[in-house]
């Protein structure tokens, strides 16, 4: 199963994709500045300049970046009196590549590219959109159908029911430069990801239930150079946000709209029936006595969706159950990685292994969060849901400082988990999102957060 996570970009701005026009990305071709030239923001790329993406500088929606040399910078910074018009030629420094132009560079940190929206005042005026909200496409965020599918005899014992799909929020937005089919460096040749977050929200007061509903949808390679040229431009318009992931401060600052506006704009033109590959759902069943949850999911195959089948195992289903005060049992029971399992189980944990032994269980959870080492294709489904809650629980009883552990992730961004709650709640195996009114932020999602940032400076670093 997919973390669940998040990712917003700017799409609409005076001179094309640039704040202002005097933000200019590298190519001029066709950008002319917000004074009246006519040349597409992005446009498609070619010699020309001439040609114009989805939008021009005079505004509307932003082109898709280009994928040749000659590309409109992203920004937008065509000359103040708007001289590059439809005709006008290629910039001199409109070198885009095979990986387009991003633009004039800024800093991301981990809120620019991991956002966790605040919850709503009430439930009629949601911060970001619904589920049921329409894409650019015409078609909604959440295909009905496939939220359908997921909406089995067995999750309707939960929370999830049909009626569901009407109360459904996005909570939670994330951008990545690849699907992370395999650990390490995503390859350059891969489509980017939108990676959407909904939960179902109820009033008296606002609360949100303990459902979440993961959806992916493809960004092609050649989008990947505008959406991280926007994703700085929109990090110039923020307060400041460095540090701590943490519920996103520019959705939390006394006037977001403008920036709310723009993460609507790019996530309507991103999602739809057209882009989504994969949606995976995580729900507490109700009406019993302990905690349970199932997760599943569906994902695309060729021009169908399919059942997706649980890491090591041949079943399309995983339930969990709190065990104690931080031990799970889950079924099917799949050790991977080699000891996971006897980290999961308090008992086994605490009564059945030798020092040395908890030590390796320590470090394969370490494992789990580490995206040089793993990814949701290498790991049992609910490992990532619960690697958080398990590594601190467990560590001070052996008296192990997890930052000494082999193989834990580490990077120069902020890998703290104190912006969220997760290491405080076993009763929840959210990662991202809410459970009630609190935020869940778990460490595979920072440390996620973290590895991206790093691919982005590296594939399109400062002058």
């Amino acid at each position: 199963m997919r973390v669940f996570a998040l990712f917003l970009v700017l799409v609409s701005a005076p001179g094309g994709c640039g704040a202002s026009k005097n933000t200019g990305g590298k190519g001029g071709g066709g950008a002319g500045g917000a004074d009246g030239g006519r040349g597409g923001a992005v446009g498609t790329g070619g010699a020309s300049g001439g040609a114009v993406g989805s939008g021009g500088a005079g505004g509307g929606p932003v082109g898709a970046a280009g994928s040749v040399g000659g590309v409109g910078g992203s920004s937008g910074g065509g000359g103040s009196s708007g001289d590059a018009g439809a005709g006008g030629n290629a910039g001199s420094s409109g070198t885009a590549g095979a990986g387009g132009d991003a633009g004039a560079f800024y800093p991301l940190d981990m809120n620019d590219v991991t956002i966790l929206a605040p919850l709503p005042s009430s439930t009629a005026t949601p911060v970001l959109l619904r589920g049921t909200d329409l894409a650019d496409d015409g078609t909604a965020l959440v295909p009905r159908a496939l939220f359908d599918r997921l909406v089995t005899p067995e999750a309707m014992v939960l929370a999830l029911q049909p009626q569901t799909y009407e109360r459904l929020h996005l909570v939670a937005v994330r951008f990545d430069l690849c699907d992370r089919h395999q650990p390490g460096a995503c390859p350059l040749a891969e489509d980017a990801r939108l990676r959407l977050v909904f939960q179902p929200l109820f009033d008296a007061p606002v609360s949100v239930e303990d459902i979440g509903l993961h959806a992916f949808y493809t960004i092609r390679n050649d989008e990947i150079a505008g959406a991280v040229a926007a994703l700085r431009d929109l990090a110039r318009t923020a307060p400041a946000q460095t540090g701590t992931l943490r519920v996103s401060p520019a959705l939390s600052a006394a006037n977001p709209d403008a920036y709310a506006t723009a993460v609507r704009a790019f996530v309507k033109r991103y999602g739809g029936d057209a882009r989504i590959v994969r949606l995976t759902m995580n729900a507490q069943l109700g009406g019993v006595s302990s905690f349970q949850w199932t997760l599943r999911g569906v994902e695309k195959k060729g021009d169908r969706f399919a059942d997706i089948t649980m890491v090591g195992a041949t079943e399309t289903a995983e339930r969990v159950i709190l065990s104690g005060n931080s031990g799970y049992d889950v079924a099917p029971k799949i050790d991977t990685p080699s000891g996971l399992l006897g980290a999961m189980t308090q008992l086994a944990f605490e009564a059945g292994a030798d020092a040395a032994t908890k030590r390796a269980y320590l470090a394969a959870v370490v494992s789990v969060d580490n995206p040089m080492t793993h990814t949701a294709e290498t790991v049992a489904c609910a490992a990532c849901h619960i690697s958080t809650v398990i590594l601190n629980a467990r560590a001070p009883s052996v008296a192990v400082d997890p930052f000494t552990l082999p193989g834990r992730y580490t990077s120069t961004f902020d890998l703290s988990i104190a912006g969220g709650k997760s290491v405080d709640m076993p009763q929840t195996l959210r990662a991202l999102g809410y459970f009630r009114a609190l935020p869940m932020i778990s460490q595979r999602v920072v440390n996620d957060t973290a590895q991206t940032l790093t691919e982005i400076e590296t594939r399109f670093p400062a002058p």
